[in-house]
């Protein structure tokens, strides 16, 4: 058998096998507790008390996910078979539209209450005393209730309590963006805990200061004390009590155990499209999380490069010193900065070293990035100083310039030049990395589509926007930038031309007796 049939035979297994029926998807088992779990995918918030209670066993295949919003699109496209999170985490209505269902709750209820800074017995015994009474007289309940039975509680509001007191704020991170436990409208918070602690204020006679976070980052606040309490159905549990006191409990949550709703009815593609965009951008004028952060991103992305940029030459003029302590001192700064990551370096600076300046997290943002940013363009800029060449300097000074002219008229245009394509690319990579300003409290645009994914559960379409929006800032920023090196078109005649009679009529060439030569 010659080689053109010995293809041709597999080709046609290969057709045979792509034709042959496959087997039909088999429907999962019926679940009613956690026994059934086994030989099932389980999907779990990382570093969640369900993720740590699952993960001694061996006969499941535990996975991870950063986001609720993650985890249940996993769960729609069935490369998850069940996700564990709260029982209020995800209101009924969007289970609904998201084609989702509850198998079976928990037999255990997990107590939560408020995290505060360890030490601040004033504020933790006045407000476990408020919580205590409204559990004792039942209108904790009512709460509750008026809340977390609603079928549709991101549309309901927290009732008048009556003006907003004046004073020293109650400084309050939130840890989630979801209905019903926490969430904000129009930049005001609503929802069961931003109740509880609105009826506080008024009792307290206290204002509320609200700020959004990561839970890693609310918990590392609260430790540096850049916060007083954290929203966000926080549970109780041994090891958090060690480095953060609690208020009493004000909620008890049982777990619940998602999975994919086999009856729901599937949308065509064109009414998913209109579905998302209506979710994700009309409801809530949800679009002003995208403008509002892309405002945020666009100063931070500005001033850390213009700062940067300053910072830069100066450490360049530093590190290119006749002085080897200067030198030395550059040295170290830029190895330190490179050394660090910029997350861990932002954190630092926000949560460490101006912790308790009072200083905001966008200027902190500014000048963390800057110092890193300078970094780099130090070397940068030093490097292409480096590759002008000696004998024009030599000549520049042999003119009668002086070592300032020699710089301004000779080597900057030249390393200018030279330096361009790499700033460039540092000032784009800069702009891209402001998207983790979101662990310190800033709103940025990566931020808001972290928002806008925790209240409709899309995972997709706002980072779709997101990263158009990003390409259109890295595009303008670097066409922006190519407008400072403008390519020189020559001519013919370009050789013929004088040299600038201005410049030799300068005292210094004048003395020097060149022009009369």
């Amino acid at each position: 058998m010659n080689k053109n049939k010995l293809y041709i035979f597999f080709l046609a297994l290969c057709l045979v096998g792509c034709a042959k029926k496959q087997p039909e998807k088999l429907p999962m088992k019926e679940l009613h507790s956690e026994a059934d779990l086994t030989g099932l995918r389980v999907g779990v918030s990382t570093g969640s008390t369900y993720d740590l209670h699952l993960s001694s066993r061996k006969d499941i295949t535990e996975m991870g996910y950063n986001s609720i919003s993650d985890a249940l699109l996993a769960l729609t496209q069935g490369k998850l078979d069940v996700f564990v999170e709260d029982e209020s985490s995800i209101p009924r209505d969007e289970q609904k539209r998201l084609g989702i269902t509850i198998a079976f709750y928990g037999d255990e209820a997990i107590p939560c209450a408020f995290p505060m800074h360890k030490g601040d017995d004033g504020l933790r015994d006045s407000l476990s005393h408020f919580i205590d009474s409204l559990n004792a007289t039942g209108e904790m309940q009512e709460i509750h209730d008026r809340w977390f039975l609603s079928d549709n509680p991101s549309q309901m509001r927290i009732p008048d309590l009556g003006p907003e007191p004046t004073g020293k704020p109650i400084l309050v991170g939130s840890a989630i963006e979801m209905p019903p436990v926490a969430f904000h409208v129009s930049s005001v918070w609503q929802g069961f805990e931003p109740e509880v602690l609105q009826r506080f204020s008024r009792y307290v006679g206290r204002p509320l200061k609200f700020d959004y976070y990561p839970l890693s980052s609310a918990i590392s606040a609260i430790q540096s004390n850049k916060i007083h309490v954290i929203v966000g159905g926080i549970f109780i549990t041994e090891e958090r009590q060690k480095t953060m006191d609690f208020s009493s409990s004000h909620l008890s949550v049982r777990a619940a155990y998602y999975v994919k709703d086999e009856n729901a009815q599937t949308a065509s593609f064109g009414d998913k499209l209109k579905n998302m965009v209506y979710n994700n951008l009309v409801v809530e004028n949800r679009w002003k999380y995208i403008t509002d952060g892309l405002w945020e991103t666009v100063k931070i992305s500005l001033f850390s490069l213009l700062l940067g940029t300053l910072f830069g030459a100066g450490i360049c003029a530093l590190r290119m010193s006749r002085s080897k302590g200067l030198s030395r001192i550059a040295k170290i700064y830029i190895d330190i900065m490179r050394g660090i990551p910029m997350l861990v370096f932002l954190m630092i600076m926000f949560y460490v070293i101006f912790a308790k300046t009072g200083l905001g997290g966008t200027a902190i943002a500014v000048l963390a990035f800057a110092m890193n940013f300078a970094a780099y363009v130090s070397e940068m800029f030093r490097t292409a100083i480096q590759s002008v060449g000696k004998g024009q300097v030599e000549a520049g000074l042999a003119l009668g310039l002086t070592k300032w002219q020699t710089f301004w008229h000779i080597t900057a245009p030249q390393a200018v030049k030279n330096v361009m394509p790499v700033y460039k690319g540092e000032a784009v990579s800069l702009v891209k990395n402001t998207s983790i300003v979101g662990y310190i409290a800033i709103q940025d645009l990566t931020r808001a589509s972290d928002i806008i994914r925790t209240r409709t559960f899309d995972a997709f379409f706002p980072l779709l926007i997101v990263t158009i929006i990003y390409f259109i800032l890295a595009w303008l920023l670097g066409k922006a930038l190519d407008l400072i090196v403008k390519p020189q078109k020559t001519t013919k005649n370009d050789h013929h031309k004088p040299f600038d009679k201005d410049l030799l009529r300068s005292r210094r060439f004048y003395t020097s007796g060149i022009e009369r030569r």
